[in-house]
């Protein structure tokens, strides 16, 4: 079996449609821009929590890869920010990437004072 080795991406985007920004140190050491490829909400009749599950297609100067996110958002005292916390995997990659597996926890702040969700994705990653 190969060895799994830490690796931490760093993630910011408005909020809507547009493209994000990342960076990632460890195992994974690049940067590049990000977009959500597909985005579903759930538990919308929840009074202080939603689900969003995401897809996510990172492209650096390597590679691309793409990871699917599980991830709840939780209000917080202020009504325009929320808490995120949930599970990631990655699911394809091309490039220096196309043998990638990975997974981990990511949290995060979905800030719309800020117009800026910020993510940390933190977990181990191997080349298949």
């Amino acid at each position: 079996m190969r060895k799994r080795d830490a690796v931490t991406i760093e993630t910011r985007k408005p909020f809507g449609p547009s493209p994000g920004i990342f960076s990632s140190t460890g195992a994974i050491s690049e940067s590049g821009t990000f977009l959500n490829s597909s985005l579903i909400f759930g538990d919308l009749d929840a009074c202080d929590f939603v689900t969003v599950q995401v897809t996510q297609w990172f492209d650096g100067a390597l590679g691309t890869f793409t990871l699917r996110a599980a991830i709840t958002e939780t209000a917080t005292h202020d009504p325009n920010v929320l808490t995120d916390d949930g599970t990631w995997v990655i699911i394809d990659g091309t490039g220096a990437y196309e043998t990638l597996q990975g997974r981990g926890r990511v949290t995060g702040t979905a800030d719309d004072n800020l117009d800026l969700i910020s993510r940390t994705y933190s977990g181990t990653v191997r080349r298949g």
